[in-house]
């Protein structure tokens, strides 16, 4: 009787216990939960429109979204300069906010290197690195370029005739161009790569017919090679990718791999407690299946770091990164080695050489200025010539011209004021003449252009109407 009793409360006492383990585990993970559910979240983009930055916000937002682990999420854009103008917005704007995440990566810390620019990747605190592309290179359908191989033949023909659609100057994109010139032995200042805003902006510069390669992520190259229009010939990665039928470039004899990977920060001037819950989020973001389906639709490789590890990741980046996209010096030129030093020579030689040196340096510096405004006159008058006659011209190609520039408005989410404003500039009206045609102040249409050129990630007028000739010349 006593052994039964006994053995109760030893059960009971078991059962207790468990009970206790539970349900303090159960509060702990509420608690948890509670700490990583927030009711708004806005995720700065510093990308264009259907740029890997832009499709990374699009799947965060879905993931959250639908995990319940925030109630609403919006995506702002900041596109321009390699992502320098959003992570300069982010800075200003969104400091000592804890309800923003900017989306970045290598792209952005590649050109705040080759821009020296005034802000940098580490005036903002990183959070999480989340995913791993590696570099595809597409040529058309038509291309007669079928593989590895015939690019690097053509690399090694006519280097200085192949146009290189990719990322900004400073994205991987343009080291694995570099990487891959410096293998096959062709100098870098040969090869013509155009950086643009986005993946997306990449693509269509092939499909447009004004590149002949292009370089970007699977995401951004999908759609173009369901529609049969692109044709995947090389991927940067050290071995093949599940799920993407593409050799290596190591398969066509080219040692080159290259990934792009991307991660969240948080806005500088957070306190630590604000920092760990949006960490947290992430984490529990990442954690889900949602998540998981995200990676595998995109073909993007999970390199999640956390906090820790992330910054210790960008500490690392940030010192090998610059040899990565700043191009070699070339080795066929030939350089002029004094047999002694200066210290041999007359002070006044020395001095006559450094002042010819500025001398020539100073009228490269004028005529390439020169030359840029010349380039930007030209642009806007051949422009105004061209939308000037749109509404003289009769037919169906006026308007496919119209609903493409159309097309681009909306990609840059520009309002109504904002459309009416950028239709007059391409039509060459000086802003006080616009102003006075919509009723507003010179002021208030200089803010709106420069809303424009933020949006859309130009620089001003010249390259609003370069854009239009880009797109339909």
């Amino acid at each position: 009787m006593a052994l039964k009793v006994a053995i109760a409360r030893a059960r009971a006492a078991a059962t207790w216990f468990a009970l206790s383990i539970a349900l303090f585990f159960g509060v702990i993970s509420g608690e948890a939960q509670a700490a990583t559910h927030m009711q708004h979240l806005t995720l700065v983009v510093p990308g264009a429109v259907g740029g890997g930055w832009d499709l990374t916000a699009k799947a965060m937002k879905r993931t959250l979204e639908n995990e319940h682990l925030v109630d609403s999420v919006e995506i702002v854009r900041f596109p321009g300069t390699g992502g320098l103008v959003g992570l300069s917005q982010f800075v200003s704007v969104y400091r000592g906010r804890g309800d923003v995440l900017l989306v970045g990566g290598l792209t952005m810390l590649g050109a705040t290197i080759t821009d020296s620019a005034a802000v940098s990747i580490r005036d903002v605190t990183p959070l999480a690195r989340l995913t791993g592309d590696w570099g595809l290179i597409a040529v058309r359908a038509d291309s007669p370029i079928m593989s590895i191989s015939d690019l690097r033949r053509a690399m090694l023909e006519r280097s200085n005739a192949l146009r290189w659609s990719g990322g900004a100057l400073g994205s991987p994109d343009q080291a694995m161009v570099w990487m891959m010139a410096n293998k096959i032995g062709v100098p870098v200042d040969d090869v013509l790569y155009y950086g643009k805003v986005g993946g997306k902006r990449a693509a269509e510069s092939l499909q447009e017919g004004r590149a002949d390669v292009a370089v970007s992520g699977y995401a951004e190259f999908h759609d173009f090679v369901q529609q049969g229009n692109f044709r995947l010939i090389g991927i940067a990665a050290p071995e093949r990718i599940p799920g993407v039928d593409v050799p290596t470039l190591r398969e066509g004899g080219i040692d080159v791999s290259i990934m792009n990977w991307r991660g969240v920060f948080a806005a500088p001037g957070l306190p630590l407690d604000k920092e760990q819950e949006l960490a947290n989020l992430v984490a529990a973001m990442h954690d889900s299946p949602t998540w998981r389906a995200a990676l595998s639709d995109a073909r993007w490789t999970d390199v999640y770091l956390d906090q820790a590890g992330f910054s210790r990741f960008i500490d690392r980046e940030t010192a090998r990164w610059p040899d990565m996209v700043n191009p070699p010096p070339r080795t066929d030129r030939p350089m002029m080695v004094p047999e002694s030093g200066l210290l041999g020579k007359p002070v006044e030689v020395v001095l006559l050489g450094i002042l010819a040196a500025l001398g020539t340096l100073a009228l490269k510096l004028f005529r390439d200025l020169q030359a840029k405004r010349g380039n930007a006159s030209h642009l806007e008058q051949r422009c105004n010539e061209l939308l000037n006659r749109l509404d003289r011209v009769e037919g169906g190609t006026v308007d496919i011209i119209k609903r493409g520039i159309h097309d681009d408005f909306g990609q840059w989410e520009l309002s109504e004021a904002e459309r009416d404003v950028a239709w007059f500039m391409l039509r060459g009206l000086p802003m006080r003449e616009i102003a006075g045609l919509r009723g507003t102040s010179e002021r208030t249409v200089r803010q709106q252009a420069q809303s424009i050129y933020r949006k859309a990630g130009l620089e001003g007028r010249s390259d609003l109407a370069g854009r239009v000739l880009e797109r339909f010349i």
